[in-house]
């Protein structure tokens, strides 16, 4: 994917401070208020999160919601509606969902940055959703011109309606060729059986990818200018066949495309605000500290879920009190929030691996597990320079299977705060200074009302006379195994 980001405005955005209400029940309606806080920008585009079940695996209806936060308000309300609507519908399924099922709702949206310019934004929207089994994925585009202050649909990019038409039927024979291989390669079918496989899904087919915006609500292009069109589940063919993506050359479509925003596609390679370290600087030796955790008391804060659009001020709380934390991050938010990361690492706090984008890694396959471990690697060491050293499960969730591709160890927590559900900054402020000594503390930058609590709460742990401190600082000196589970230093 293009992710690169020109610097749109620097701005410093004066809010009212005001808390956000205590939710009683995850099932009850409710619409997210954000405290608002004076911040200043470290990326151009910021993100914003909804949160329903806290990450332990005691809740069985969980949510978690990631979208963009811009200088543009009507990009800004578009994405809030958007999100809104997302929740409502997990409400909606919530309340239906029987009490004694063994598993429960996971519903998850996360984005992509596509691509910026002065001109125009586009972000690739992701939702995953389980009703207790496997996982439905769909995708939604939306391109914005920032000049007009509008959003685009496909039509508009390729207009006139003869070129849309021209590309449907490209797409449409690209389709068909994904299909017949995969007939094609089915087991123990016969051949009469294929066929009238083929027979029954070419309706289908040919009515999916018929040139309307509906039908072509998810696409997304790389830095080549290869385009992605994605079709949901059911979309062109039964569900045995999955989520079907088709995948076309710029040669192939560049002389349909209206030629208003033919430089959408074909983005010039490599420019950008920020500035990272282009090679990776693996550890050859343990980091020396100031506290020694074996003979002082230590405390680890711990924030998931980032980064997102209060980490920049958590970063300001933690620098102006000289305290370090480690942040557990999704790899596609990491992707958005380059800056706000590196930030972090150059300030002297850890960097660990929260998954991709939150999935409960106890229901995906052992090919998935490693991919949402692996990906979030790969981008955070582009970031930072350094390989991840640890990682936290979503939600807390493992078993044998993700401990045996852990290949780091897994950090949990001995006290949380349940500041995803309460959140008054009086109430999580008093309940995480109840940490105990080398104990380990859950919290989450994606909510202000916990930002705004840590310097009360670092006033109180200081009195009593705990070191804040980093995961690895606070087991320095102890031999951590992969695939080891770890809520406190022993």
């Amino acid at each position: 994917m293009k992710n690169i980001v020109y610097v749109l405005i620097l701005v410093v955005i004066n809010f009212n401070c005001k808390e956000a209400k205590k939710e009683e029940a995850i099932d009850a309606p409710f619409r997210i208020e954000l405290d608002e806080s004076v911040e200043a920008l470290s990326d151009s585009i910021q993100i914003k999160n909804i949160q329903v079940g806290s990450d332990t695996s005691n809740d069985k209806n969980k949510l978690h919601i990631s979208y963009p936060s811009t200088v543009y308000n009507f990009i800004n309300n578009d994405q809030e509606a958007f999100a809104q609507s997302y929740l409502k519908e997990f409400e909606a399924a919530a309340k239906g969902k029987n009490e004694e099922a063994i598993a429960g709702l996971d519903f998850g949206q996360h984005f992509e940055l596509v691509a910026s310019s002065p001109t125009v934004l586009t972000f690739l929207i992701e939702r995953y959703t389980s009703y207790g089994n496997n996982y439905d994925t769909q995708f939604f585009t939306y391109v914005y011109d920032v000049k007009d202050q509008k959003r685009l649909p496909f039509s508009r990019l390729f207009s006139p309606k003869e070129n849309f038409e021209k590309l449907a039927t490209i797409v449409q024979s690209e389709t068909k060729a994904i299909l017949k291989e995969k007939i094609a390669a089915m087991e123990g079918v016969s051949a009469s059986d294929k066929e009238a496989l083929w027979n029954n899904a070419e309706e289908m087919l040919i009515e999916g990818t018929m040139p309307s915006d509906e039908n072509y609500d998810g696409f997304s292009w790389d830095a080549s200018g290869k385009l992605t069109i994605y079709f949901d589940k059911y979309q062109v063919a039964s569900g045995n066949f999955g989520a079907i993506e088709v995948k076309l050359s710029p040669d192939s479509y560049r002389h349909l495309v209206a030629e208003k925003y033919l430089e959408v596609f074909l983005i010039p390679a490599e420019k950008g605000e920020e500035i990272l370290p282009t090679e990776k600087e693996p550890k050859t030796a343990e980091t020396s500290f100031e506290v020694d955790c074996s003979k002082e008391p230590c405390v680890a804060i711990t924030f998931d879920d980032g980064p997102a659009k209060y980490t920049t001020q958590l970063l300001d709380i933690l620098k102006k009190h000289e305290v370090k934390a480690t942040f557990f991050v999704l790899g596609k938010s990491a992707k958005v929030q380059k800056n706000t990361l590196l930030r972090a690492y150059k300030e002297g706090h850890q960097i660990g691996n929260h998954s991709w984008d939150h999935k409960d890694l106890k229901r995906l396959s052992e090919e998935a597990v490693i991919q949402q471990i692996n990906e979030t690697n790969e981008v955070i060491s582009n970031i930072i320079g350094e390989d991840v050293q640890v990682l936290r499960p979503p939600y807390g969730s493992l078993n044998d299977m993700v401990k045996a591709h852990a290949n780091m160890p897994i950090i949990l927590w001995n006290l949380d705060p349940l500041d995803w559900k309460d959140r008054k900054t009086d109430i999580v402020a008093e309940r995480i200074s109840e940490a105990s000594i080398n104990g380990i503390v859950l919290a989450h930058d994606i909510h202000p009302s916990t930002v705004a609590a840590m310097p009360q709460v670092i006033s109180n742990l200081k009195a009593k006379g705990y070191h804040l401190v980093t995961i690895e600082n606070l087991f320095a000196g102890k031999e951590l195994e992969e695939g080891k589970v770890y809520s406190r230093r022993r």
